[in-house]
């Protein structure tokens, strides 16, 4: 095959120059014998090319179609892989409307359950101060009645002395002060 090609070749390129010449030349300026040697000539210069230029080019060719299919691979593959990425971006948009929702519901939910321990821990906190206010009233009010005993017996202690002094003599003052003062103690000690 390659040989046959090479024959029509040297045909070709050999018979077209003649056919160019024997157009141009005058009447008896051209000659077989010389349009013979260009032949040679040519097809000798093409031989020669082919038998050594030939492998070179094949081999230049032959590279260059497997550089342009792994090309065609490499650029298959990265527009497989773009595909993909395109198709795992629309899902990761689908997800994201979703995932929106999600967690929209989430805050919403959490923010609920901060809300009502904040309540719960309002009303807790309000009952505990209602409680403690109760507490240190009910103290006061105790603290109050406490002073207010120790100031009136004070009083009647003070006022009790003034009377006795002038109205009783002193024994019976002492005897009166003396049982007044254990009827005293006795009031205070109790609650």
């Amino acid at each position: 095959m390659k040989f046959k090609a090479a024959i029509a070749a040297i045909l070709t390129l050999g018979l077209c120059p003649a056919l160019a010449f024997a157009a141009e030349a005058g009447e008896g300026q051209g000659s077989w014998l010389r349009l013979l040697f260009f032949t040679i000539n040519f097809s000798a210069f093409v031989f020669i090319v082919v038998f050594y230029a030939g492998p070179f080019v094949k081999r230049f060719f032959h590279d260059r179609a497997s550089s342009i299919r792994e090309t065609l691979t490499r650029l298959e593959n990265e527009e497989h892989r773009a595909e993909e990425a395109a198709q795992q971006a629309a899902a990761r948009q689908a997800r994201l409307d979703s995932d929106k929702t999600a967690l929209a519901e989430e805050m919403r939910a959490e923010t609920a359950r901060e809300i009502d321990r904040l309540r719960n821990g309002a009303q807790a906190n309000a009952a505990r101060i209602k409680r403690d206010a109760e507490l240190t009233a009910a103290a006061i009010a105790e603290g109050a009645k406490r002073q207010m005993r120790a100031h009136l017996a004070e009083v009647a202690t003070k006022l009790a002395r003034k009377l006795v002094v002038e109205n009783l003599e002193s024994s019976d003052q002492g005897r009166l002060v003396e049982d007044f003062m254990q009827r005293l103690h006795r009031e205070e000690a109790k609650p």
